[in-house]
């Protein structure tokens, strides 16, 4: 986007048909600088039988910027999607809630995100799945981190089959005095016999683990950041070698800026 005021829409369609495999890395961004401008983008994923995909989202905007993905997936028989979601800059608006229907048996939808909120930025992100094929899976994990904005981190998942599973993982980290996270995990079962769980934590760094590196020969600034890498664990389970090592060099590109 290169126009103060303009609207950027985006409508993706990607189907992975039976037994493939699919890797996908995308970015978002802007020229501007703290111009004011929107951007919406529309994906569409239909996961066929057997078929993997791995989609990998960095985000890079201004202070000036809305931002508005909406994402619906498909995941059928044995179909897995793995989503990695990153958004370390910041940005004025951001609301993403993607939708997973896992319809086949024994179909899985992995949501990870790391999400930081620079003072001036406001979230609103999550993931929802629907469980409703017998056997499917899910597992949804956010790290977010407020230097100063805001953020409410959302996590929804639904079993409406037998023998599905679910986790729900959101751990958010409040460093500064200002910003907030609010975190609401959701889970509803519909039937016996399923098995979902969550666990949410907020909090700060911890004093003493701070001193313990600094007694270790680090300066504070080091040792916080050092933390905080440790916080993000961007190592994410069945991302290519390649695609991992580039999203750790977005990460540690940002936390630059943040120390």
């Amino acid at each position: 986007m290169n126009k103060a005021g303009a609207i950027q829409d985006v409508h993706n369609i990607i189907i992975a048909e039976e037994g493939s495999e699919l890797h996908i890395i995308t970015g978002c961004t802007t020229s501007l600088h703290n111009e004011r401008g929107l951007h919406i983008g529309v994906s569409e994923f239909f996961i066929k039988k057997g078929a993997k995909v791995t989609f990998t989202m960095i985000h890079n905007w201004t202070l000036g910027m809305g931002v508005r993905p909406r994402t619906g997936i498909i995941i059928e028989d044995n179909g897995l999607l793995l989503n990695n979601y990153v958004v370390m800059k910041p940005v004025e608006s951001l609301q993403l809630n993607p939708t997973a229907k896992c319809i086949g048996e024994n179909a899985t939808a992995r949501f990870n995100s790391v999400i930081v909120a620079p003072p001036g930025s406001s979230m609103d992100i999550g993931s929802r799945v629907l469980l409703n094929g017998k056997g499917a899976k899910t597992e949804i994990v956010s790290r977010t981190i407020t230097t100063g904005g805001d953020i409410i981190a959302r996590g929804y998942i639904e079993g409406n089959e037998p023998d599905v599973k679910g986790h729900l993982e959101c751990r958010g980290l409040i460093m500064g005095d200002s910003g907030t996270i609010h975190a609401i995990p959701e889970l509803k079962g519909n039937l016996a016999g399923i098995d979902l769980s969550h666990e949410a934590a907020i909090g700060k760094i911890a004093e003493e683990e701070v001193e313990y590196l600094m007694a270790r020969g680090l300066t504070r600034d080091e040792a916080t950041a050092t933390i905080v890498r440790g916080f993000l664990n961007v190592d994410i389970q069945g991302l290519p070698a390649l695609l991992n090592a580039e999203l750790k060099k977005a990460v540690e590109a940002s936390e630059k800026e943040l120390f």
